[in-house]
């Protein structure tokens, strides 16, 4: 990653405003992440979504460490062809909208193909997640049976919605019951791989 270091250095003392200086967030297993890695990653969605009062910089941290941190244990993947990574920054764009793809570009002194770098490693990411994750995850039917009484009658009576009957939701219950037990574990995997890795915050830079 030295180069995509030294890319970034140079990107920041060209691009950005003279006040604002590049400076190193975290080092991931010896990996850099730079400011200018956070603030990429945070205007262009490319880290975790942000809470209304959270900062989106420190998620888009939390997003390229975990990504660092699985892809260190992933190396022997291949990484992306160029096609693929196209493919994935015309999917960005789409998603942003031209318009705005383009200010983004323009406000960071970017071209479309700067950003592959930072796609490539979330397309990566989300594919080893979907390795280690691919058994089935089941769900019981009491499980299901207890999510529609104890929380979906509830919430709709809540809302003043009215109550679907149970054979017409227990699917969409069983897919979210499963998504939110994939997340859980997601999470708790990264969070133990988080704890053994060698992780340096340098506070001081995200200020």
């Amino acid at each position: 990653m030295i180069p995509r270091l030294l890319i970034a250095t140079l990107l920041a003392a060209a691009a950005l405003p003279a006040q604002t200086v590049n400076c190193l967030v975290a080092v991931v297993n010896g990996d850099a992440v730079t400011l200018l890695d956070v603030q990429i990653a945070a205007e262009f969605g490319l880290g975790y979504a942000a809470a209304e009062n959270e900062d989106p910089r420190r998620r888009a941290l939390e997003a390229l460490v975990d990504r660092k941190i699985v892809l260190d244990l992933a190396r022997e993947n291949r990484g992306l062809t160029g096609e693929e990574i196209d493919a994935a920054l015309d999917d960005l764009a789409r998603a942003l909208g031209a318009e705005a793809f383009a200010a983004k570009l323009a406000k960071f002194g970017l071209r479309p193909a700067d950003l592959g770098p930072y796609v490539e490693e979330r397309v990566l990411f989300e594919r080893a997640l979907a390795v280690r994750f691919s058994a089935a995850i089941p769900v019981a039917l009491t499980e299901i049976e207890r999510t529609y009484r104890d929380i979906y009658v509830p919430e709709r009576g809540r809302q003043g919605l009215p109550v679907e009957p149970f054979e017409r939701v227990a699917g969409d219950i069983e897919r979210q019951v499963r998504e939110d037990r994939l997340a859980r574990q997601t999470a708790d995997w990264l969070r133990d791989l988080r704890r053994r890795a060698n992780i340096q915050y340098k506070k001081d830079c995200l200020q």
